[in-house]
């Protein structure tokens, strides 16, 4: 029986092991200074596998959070939860912009 679960960890590809990283680009509203902006950082960070890769500011108390994660670990929904957890406004952004 202990060759057979050998047998089956050793025939697992590599990419069955390792996980895909995802991209997802948040847009989120309601940051009206600077400190805002951190509270959601810190928030977006504490959600397991989650990585800042980018931040743009816009125009009207928003901005757009783009995030890397371990997809088969966190979704979007959790990123989203997270940062109305903290009392600020989130939705996945289009490509084009909010």
């Amino acid at each position: 029986m202990r060759h057979l679960l050998f047998a089956a960890i050793l025939s697992m590809s590599p990419t069955a092991i390792l996980a895909a990283e995802a991209e997802t680009r948040l847009h989120v509203t309601g940051l009206t200074c600077p400190s805002c902006s951190y509270i959601v950082a810190t928030a977006l960070k504490r959600v397991e596998t989650v990585e800042i890769a980018g931040f743009f500011e816009g125009e009207a108390e928003d901005g757009v959070y783009v995030l890397h994660y371990d997809d088969a670990v966190t979704d979007p929904d959790q990123l989203i939860a997270a940062v109305t957890g903290v009392g600020y406004g989130a939705t996945l952004a289009t490509e084009g912009g909010s």
